[in-house]
């Protein structure tokens, strides 16, 4: 490669990543990252209890064969102050943010990401990921009688009204009980014989 295609390569990278700075980098499609979240007003605060003993028991699967087993941080070498979200996040569909890198866009900017990114059902899905992760994890594959094909969590949530909270009010709560089942999917099966997660 020449010395002048070398410099070709840097400017025009220079120009993209400056550019990115001018069009709002956040929202730029080569800086894109889920982690970027947008607040949402709400009258109510929504809070999470984690359940320690139920954490270490592990995650209640299902297998092809019908039976069932927990499945615990060790199994799937996950460390402690990561695996709470598969059962309090992933599960109930609130696991990572892929869709709030297109929140409040300008015209210009779904122009841009339209350019690498055709189409929404080019993201990934939180729950087809959770199952690819989990099988392959532990080296299951479709035909095997261990494959998971049933995931099942439990999460207690306390809602609070802002207003009460704002007053220093915490006796006026509402308790949740949420329940979540994620089934496999057989049309997926083309997506784990081809070996693309994404």
């Amino acid at each position: 490669m020449s010395r002048s295609t070398v410099n070709r390569i840097i400017i025009a990278y220079l120009m993209v990543i400056w550019g990115a700075v001018l069009v709002r980098c956040d929202q730029f499609p080569m800086t894109w990252a889920p982690m970027y979240t947008n607040y949402t007003p709400s009258s109510k605060i929504y809070v999470t209890i984690r359940d320690r003993e139920a954490l270490e028991r592990g995650i209640l699967v299902t297998h092809r064969d019908g039976s069932t087993s927990y499945l615990t941080r060790e199994d799937l070498n996950i460390p402690k102050r990561s695996f709470w979200r598969i059962p309090y996040q992933w599960m109930f569909g609130s696991g990572p943010k892929y869709d709030e890198h297109s929140k409040n866009m300008s015209a210009f900017n779904w122009w841009l990401r339209r350019l690498f990114v055709p189409s929404r059902e080019s993201e990934p899905e939180c729950y087809w990921c959770l199952f690819w992760s989990l099988n392959k994890t532990l080296g299951y594959e479709p035909n095997d009688p261990r494959f998971i094909v049933r995931i099942d969590a439990e999460r207690d949530k306390r809602i609070y009204a802002k207003e009460d909270l704002l007053r220093k009010d915490t006796s006026k709560v509402e308790k949740v009980v949420q329940r979540a089942t994620v089934e496999w999917q057989d049309e997926w099966l083309e997506r784990w014989n081809n070996g693309k997660l994404f």
